[in-house]
């Protein structure tokens, strides 16, 4: 199927009856199994429902609410649930994104256990959201509690797979996600890596890394070796970094359709931006519109959401890098003459040009790393990222107690969670895999 002949991407699930061993208000199940395709809500009932959200965020943040973890008592920083769904908000990168965000949460916090159709629509939700400011404090710790649970799910299904670095991906339980992968994200990913992709990309981007402008050490060499002459003062290596990793995207074999892990993951990117898993749906992941060569240091830092490039408007192909308060400093050459980079297809003349790289996937790249910075997660992030690389290599946990058992159970799939350790996943690449 061809790209123009793709449908366009549907949130539509199923409702579920939960599992006896989890609550239906414990999870994200009963926010994404409703239609969030269904009829568009008005203006005034959306600008309603965004009042409402920040309402109750703007009492989350008065009452000190965070994720209670064994780490917030051993060092490691908070993360406030106000400072988490405010970040999602305010940076999601489309306008029709942060109206689906606020139907997902209140629909999560004020919908029935039992979900009928009439309940799926934004003004059911809204009648009984409005009843905030005058809830008991028994029922306002209730919805901090439903809150606090997305939260975690938000963090284990979506920001930890997009940042993880090691050979123990994780998995999100059977109730994060719908029942069928095809109705949220690519319905087949690809055994395949681009093989050419990092020569495409080198030749496109000037054999340089495009944030330092230095050449790539193999280059330099074998120039040298053939007596021709590269001009630059410093080399280093570099690697094609995917914008949108591939690991998303990776199955065993041809024809078999994504977990229901990464199926979760394009969901939410579906949400944000409309249209992404189309755009990248199987192989097209592969191409040099969704990659871009950056030196070694450069891209570990792009991988776990600590740099990213933010365009410059009314200038085409141009785009300020910037890096997280989390990331590790660069030596100074690394950084860009003024911040600013314009990007350019340098392969010769008379030869089909590669795509430069797509401005919607940079902005959602960027944006992912914006409420990363403002939630105030990362930390948090590399701690059970942490904690599950040494649980699949020693089998223990960190020994100064500061290990979130609760989320790693929620990852791992153990303690009354479904799902389980998945091993369809690729776990050779990260969030900016190398070429």
């Amino acid at each position: 199927m061809s790209r123009q002949d793709d449908p366009p991407p549907d949130f539509s699930v199923n409702p579920q009856t939960p599992t006896r061993n989890v609550r239906h208000k414990s999870s994200l199940e009963h926010v994404f199994h409703f239609t969030l395709a269904s009829p568009q809500p008005s203006r005034e009932q959306a600008n309603e429902a965004d009042f409402l959200y920040h309402e109750i965020l703007n009492d989350c943040e008065s009452a000190g609410l965070f994720l209670p973890t064994p780490t917030t008592d051993k060092g490691v920083a908070k993360v406030y649930l106000h400072d988490l769904f405010r970040a999602l908000h305010k940076f999601c990168p489309t306008d029709l994104g942060r109206v689906n965000l606020v139907r997902m949460i209140l629909h999560g916090l004020f919908s029935p256990t039992s979900i009928t159709s009439d309940d799926r629509l934004l003004d059911t939700i809204l009648s009984l959201a409005r009843k905030w400011s005058d809830a008991t404090d028994f029922e306002r710790q209730q919805t901090y509690r439903t809150l606090e649970l997305i939260a975690a799910d938000f963090l284990a299904g979506f920001f930890i797979p997009l940042t993880a670095q090691s050979n123990c991906t994780p998995s999100v339980s059977k109730v994060l996600t719908p029942p069928s992968a095809s109705s949220v994200g690519p319905a087949q990913g690809t055994p395949f890596r681009l093989g050419g992709l990092r020569q495409l990309c080198l030749l496109r981007d000037g054999n340089r890394c495009l944030v330092s402008g230095h050449l790539d050490k193999q280059f330099y060499q074998q120039s040298r070796s053939r007596g021709q002459q590269a001009r630059g003062i410093y080399t280093v290596v570099t690697q094609a970094a995917h914008i949108i990793p591939h690991s998303l995207n990776s199955v065993k074999s041809i024809g078999d359709s994504l977990s229901t892990t990464k199926s979760f993951v394009w969901q939410i990117l579906n949400m944000f931006q409309t249209g992404t898993s189309t755009e990248l749906e199987g192989s097209l992941i592969d191409t040099p519109a969704n990659a871009l060569m950056l030196a070694s240091e450069i891209h570990d830092e792009f991988g776990k959401l600590r740099c990213y490039f933010e365009e410059v408007e009314d200038t085409p192909h141009t785009y300020v890098f910037k890096t997280t308060r989390d990331a590790a400093p660069l030596l100074p050459g690394f950084y860009p003459l003024n911040g600013r980079i314009t990007f350019v297809n340098h392969e010769p003349e008379g030869q089909p040009l590669s795509d430069l790289p797509c401005g919607r996937l940079l902005k959602l790249h960027a944006a992912c790393c914006k409420m990363m910075e403002m939630a105030g997660a990362a930390e948090y992030v590399d701690q059970v990222l942490d904690d599950l690389d040494r649980m699949e290599k020693e089998g223990t946990l960190a020994a100064s107690g500061s290990s979130d058992i609760g989320m790693l159970l929620r990852m791992k799939g153990l303690g009354g969670w479904a799902g389980g350790y998945d091993e369809t996943l690729d776990t050779r690449y990260t969030f900016a895999a190398g070429g």
